[in-house]
C-alpha cells in the first residue's frame, strides 16, 4: 500500500490515533485528525509537535464531507461504525490501527495475537514473559500497552511479537493474520455498540480469518460459537479443555506426585507442569497461563521458561488484586472486571463470606449469570454508579442489598458493615465511564481509600483484631 501524498483522515486522536498518525506522517501521507473532542482537551505541545509536521486538526465533531474526501480512513478502538458507515459505501478503505501497522510489518511470522472477553491483557503479558524468558527479544502490545504502529515507526527489530487485540480493532482488519491467534472466551459484552451476542462473537472470530494452514488457531473445546463461525478458521484449529481431555493439546491436570493440580500440553511428549507456587487466584487464571504456555511453546519457547514464569509471574493490579488485611476483613481490587463474565469467574475463585460491590455504567447485558454465585456467597451487594437501579431490578431479593450513589460511598458502607472473615470485593461488572475515565483510576481509587479508610476504622472500632 503507497500511501505517499494520499489524504489520511484518523479518527479519534486517543494513543492509538496518535500512533497512526506518527506512521502516516513516515509514510507520507497527508494527514488529518478528526476528533469528537475540543482542541483544548489535548495538551499544547502534543498539537503543536503534530502541526509542525503538517497534521491538520479538525476538532469538536467528525464532519462528513471530510470523511467522504479521503482515500483512506484510519479508525481508534471504540469510534462508532455510524461515524464511518458512508465512507463504507463509497468504497473508502478504513482501516484499524492494528491493520494499518500489520501492513507494513516485518516478521509478521513471529506474532501471536490474543483476543477474549476476559484475561486477554493477563494472557498476553504471560505469553511475552515466557518468551522472553526463553531468551527472545520480544514486543508486547496492540491493545495493551503500546500500539502495534509504534513498533513500525521505531525499525526496532524484535525476534517474537505478541499482541492484545480487541474486538473493535478486529472491525476493520483485511490482512491481519498473526501466526499464532488465541480465542479464550466469548461472553455477553459491548452490546452497546454491537446488536447481538453473535455480532459480537463474530468479530472475535476474525481473529482467524486470514490465517493460512501454516498458522495455528487456539480456542476453547467446544466454543459455544465454534460452529456458527468455525468457517473463518483458516489455521490448524488447537483446542484447550479445563478438564481432562486428550483430544485437546492443552487441559488441567491434577498431579500426579503431589495434591498441586496442573496442566498438560499434548505435543510431541505430552508436556506436565504443576501449579505449584502459582501466585494468581482462580481456575481461569491457570487456564490464561497454561494457554499463554501453549502458544509460547508453538513460537519457539522453552519447557524451562514454563517451569520458572509458574512461581514468578505475580498478575497486574485491579485483576483480583489482593489489598490487604484489616480487622480479619480481606480488601481485594478487582476494577477491571467490566463486564458480568469477568465478576462471575471472581465469585468462583473467592471462598468465605464476600461483600460484593457492584455497577458502573451500564453495558447493556443481563446479570443473571451472578444469581447462583450471589445466593451461594455474597453477603452483602452494594450496588453503585449508573447502573445500580438497573441492577437492582434484576437482582432483586436474592441477599442484603444497599444502594449508593458513588463507589466512594459503597466502599465506606463496606467497610463498616465487614465482620472479621469477610471479604470485600470490587468487581463491578460495567465499566468505568459514569464516574472514572478507566478502571485503572477506578481501581486506585479503591485501593486508596481502603487503605487509608480501613486501618481507622478497624483500629478504632475492632480493638485488638487489627493485625
Amino acid at each position: 500500500m503507497n500511501l505517499k501524498g494520499k489524504k489520511v483522515v484518523v479518527l479519534g486522536f486517543g494513543k492509538s490515533g496518535k500512533s497512526a498518525a506518527k506512521l502516516l506522517l513516515k509514510l507520507g501521507a497527508e494527514v488529518l485528525i478528526s476528533e469528537t473532542k475540543e482542541k483544548e482537551a489535548f495538551s499544547s505541545e502534543i498539537l503543536d509537535y503534530f502541526k509542525l509536521q503538517g497534521v491538520y486538526f479538525e476538532t469538536g465533531g467528525h464532519k462528513k464531507e471530510t470523511l467522504l474526501s479521503a482515500d483512506l480512513v484510519v479508525v481508534s478502538p471504540g469510534v462508532s461504525r455510524e461515524i464511518y458507515k458512508d465512507c463504507l459505501k463509497k468504497d473508502i478503505p478504513v482501516l484499524s490501527e492494528l491493520e494499518l501497522a500489520w501492513q507494513f510489518l516485518p516478521n509478521k511470522n513471529e506474532t501471536i495475537a490474543i483476543t477474549g472477553t476476559n484475561g486477554k491483557t493477563t494472557t498476553t503479558a504471560m505469553a511475552s514473559e515466557l518468551l522472553k524468558l526463553s531468551g527472545y527479544k520480544v514486543f508486547t502490545g496492540g491493545n495493551y500497552g503500546i500500539p502495534l504502529s509504534e513498533l513500525v515507526i521505531s525499525n526496532t527489530s524484535v525476534d517474537k511479537i505478541v499482541l492484545e487485540v480487541s474486538s473493535f480493532q478486529l472491525e476493520n482488519i483485511y490482512t491481519f493474520s498473526p501466526k499464532i491467534g488465541i480465542l479464550l472466551n466469548i461472553s455477553p459484552d459491548h452490546l452497546e455498540r454491537y446488536n447481538s451476542d453473535e455480532e459480537y462473537a463474530y468479530y472475535k472470530y476474525r481473529l482467524f480469518e486470514n490465517q493460512n494452514k501454516n498458522c495455528y488457531s487456539i480456542l476453547p473445546f467446544k466454543e459455544k460459537w465454534f460452529n456458527k463461525f468455525n468457517k473463518l478458521l483458516k489455521g490448524k484449529a488447537l483446542f484447550f479443555d479445563e478438564k481432562e481431555n486428550y483430544e485437546a493439546k492443552a487441559f488441567l491436570k491434577p498431579s500426579f506426585i503431589s495434591s498441586e493440580d496442573g496442566f498438560i500440553l499434548n505435543l510431541e511428549d505430552k508436556e506436565f507442569y504443576s501449579f505449584l507456587g502459582f501466585k494468581l487466584l482462580g481456575t481461569h487464571n491457570k487456564i490464561n497461563f497454561m494457554v499463554a504456555s501453549l502458544g509460547a511453546r508453538l513460537l519457539g519457547g522453552t519447557k524451562e521458561s514454563i517451569k520458572r514464569l509458574i512461581s514468578e509471574f505475580s498478575g497486574f493490579p485491579h485483576r483480583l488484586e489482593y489489598i490487604g488485611e484489616f480487622g480479619g476483613v480481606y480488601f481485594i481490587n478487582d476494577s477491571k472486571a467490566t463486564n458480568v463474565d469477568a465478576t462471575v469467574q471472581a465469585l468462583k475463585s473467592l471462598t468465605g463470606s464476600i461483600i460484593l460491590i457492584l455497577g458502573g455504567k451500564h453495558k447493556g447485558t443481563s446479570y443473571s449469570s451472578l444469581i447462583p454465585y450471589i445466593k451461594e456467597k455474597v453477603k452483602i451487594l452494594i450496588l453503585m454508579g449508573e447502573a445500580r437501579f438497573i441492577i437492582a431490578e434484576e437482582l432483586n431479593g436474592l441477599t442484603e442489598t444497599y444502594i449508593t450513589e458513588t463507589l466512594g460511598e459503597a466502599t465506606l458502607l463496606a467497610i463498616k458493615s465487614a465482620k472479621p472473615g469477610d471479604i470485600v470485593l470490587l468487581s463491578p461488572s460495567c465499566s468505568s465511564f459514569d464516574q472514572f475515565n478507566d478502571y485503572k483510576e477506578r481501581g486506585e481509587f479503591f485501593r486508596n481509600l481502603v487503605l487509608s479508610q480501613a486501618p481507622l476504622y478497624f483500629k478504632e472500632k475492632k480493638e485488638g483484631i487489627l493485625h
